[in-house]
């Protein structure tokens, strides 16, 4: 019998508060996490390594947050821990062990929270599916054939199968969103300027990327938004002011009533699924029962051929830079052998582009938010579907073996010319992907908060959430509009059946 079967019926403040008051003891509360790590993650390959001795050193310290003792997880990727490896999902940083905490990662221990694990991503963030060369796939606990997402997949995989209540995350572009619309988790996307970069860097992806966490309530993820905006990091290349009151707080109060607009237009182009219509439908409908102004207003966002470049530009640049600064990085330079043929093929394609198409990229990228601070004039709030279509299935979304095959082939035996010709085809493979994820980039370039909420099931019992965006720093709005929604129609009790039973 599984240790403290109460355990998954609990979110993480009342877990942690079952610990403050001595109900539990945070070595049982630790036990129980362990317990299902060892029986769930087999199967969902969530959990890539286990914090174990760290985990049962980390003490409880007076003054900390209401958080203080809980279990989480954290993302391998950016969450620096010092002393513990962080793998970027790469093989080229499989040996890179950093000598000091991110500024999150500090952020996280002084508030008291226990790290038992890290998770699982692709390499370097990249991709939304979580299928690296280094760890392999990690699948969706509610059908394991599905993807759960990425590239914060193991974490949404580990709290959707019970593993912990929270687990860090972070976005770029959707890459919270999405595993918590796959897994049917609660994943809010902070404003740009929430979440601290430091201290190796002052901004991630050129200002797209927010670190965050995953949840099954709205409240955890409050609580995590307030540890997280301890202060602002003077380093740090964008500020978001603090709001008047604490995030967890404000989930008090309630929204009032809201001018929502929505689209079923997508961004980057593509077809939504009939599925994917419904969900949104479905949260529309609930929006009006609750009080809201509902109507049809499609943002005035930039096409998306300029759009998926944009995102084209920033992700390879990005790589081309990642290559050529490696070894300072990580301590080892670069090859093709140490990185996957398509992340190895999106860096030689950044080596094309011009210093005019990066900074042409920035300007459209700041563009889209000057136009959605014109559209939040009229609305509170912008919903759409979070994806186009429902979770995929397990390897249909990467480039074939046969392709990664020939790419590792012609990469390793030509020279430099043929590299760059064969990094052109790079544009082909992102549009698939950019059709599938459209609906939250414009989102990572505005800077906006944005949050994907699990309202919908399939018939065949597959989650697909709806995303809710606000005005830049208009945190605490979604928050309490998501509560509300959580309240309406609560999703904490559904819990998948193919490794928790």
């Amino acid at each position: 019998m599984t240790f403290f079967p109460e355990y998954e019926e609990h979110d993480g403040l009342s877990l942690a508060s079952l610990l403050a008051s001595g109900q539990i003891s945070q070595a049982e509360l630790l036990r129980a996490a362990r317990e299902r790590m060892d029986a769930r993650n087999p199967p969902l390959n969530a959990v890539i390594q286990r914090l174990d001795h760290m985990a049962d050193r980390q003490r409880v310290q007076a003054g900390s947050s209401p958080l203080a003792g809980l279990p989480i997880l954290l993302k391998d990727l950016l969450a620096d821990v010092a002393g513990t490896p962080t793998s970027n999902g790469s093989r080229l940083f499989a040996e890179h062990v950093p000598q000091q905490d991110a500024e999150l990662v500090r952020r996280y221990r002084a508030a008291g929270l226990v790290f038992a694990g890290k998770t699982a991503t692709p390499e370097f963030g990249l991709y939304p599916y979580t299928e690296s060369a280094l760890t392999g796939a990690t699948r969706n606990p509610w059908n394991l054939a599905l993807s759960c997402g990425g590239s914060s997949g193991g974490s949404a995989a580990a709290v959707a199968a019970g593993m912990v209540p929270i687990a860090h995350g972070g976005d770029g572009g959707g890459s919270i969103r999405i595993p918590a619309s796959n897994c049917g988790l609660f994943g809010l996307k902070p404003s740009r300027g929430r979440s601290p970069c430091g201290p190796s860097r002052s901004e991630s992806w050129q200002g797209f990327t927010s670190e965050h966490v995953l949840t099954r309530s709205v409240r955890d993820s409050a609580a995590m938004l307030d540890i997280l905006c301890q202060g602002h990091d003077s380093g740090d290349a964008y500020h978001c002011p603090p709001p008047p009151q604490p995030f967890l707080a404000g989930l008090a109060q309630p929204p009032g009533k809201l001018r929502i607009a929505y689209t079923r237009r997508p961004f980057m182009g593509g077809q939504l699924h009939p599925e994917c219509d419904a969900a949104l439908s479905h949260s529309l409908r609930l929006l009006e029962n609750l009080g809201h102004s509902v109507e049809e207003a499609h943002p005035p966002l930039d096409g998306a051929e300029e759009m998926c470049r944009a995102m084209l530009v920033m992700v390879c640049g990005e790589m081309a830079s990642l290559m050529r600064n490696s070894m300072r990085l990580c301590g080892r330079q670069a090859s093709f052998r140490l990185v996957e043929p398509s992340s190895w093929t999106l860096a030689r394609y950044g080596e094309l582009l011009s210093a005019g198409e990066f900074a042409w990229m920035r300007d459209f990228a700041l563009r889209q938010g000057r136009s959605m601070q014109a559209f939040h004039q009229r609305y509170d709030v912008l919903v759409t579907p979070v994806l186009n279509q429902l979770p995929a299935a397990i390897g249909s979304l990467g480039t074939s073996r046969l392709e990664d095959a020939l790419s590792t082939l012609l990469l390793g035996h030509l020279g430099w010319d043929w590299t760059l010709k064969l990094s052109q085809l790079v544009p082909e493979h992102s549009r698939k992907l950019m059709e599938y994820i459209g609906w939250t980039i414009p989102f990572n370039m505005s800077g906006q908060p944005a949050m994907s909420v699990p309202l919908y099931w399939t018939a065949s019992n597959i989650p697909v959430g709806t995303q809710f965006v606000a005005a830049k720093g208009q945190d605490s709005l979604l928050l309490q509009l998501a509560a509300q929604l959580e309240n309406a129609q609560p999703w904490f009790q559904r819990r998948p059946s193919s490794v928790t039973r």
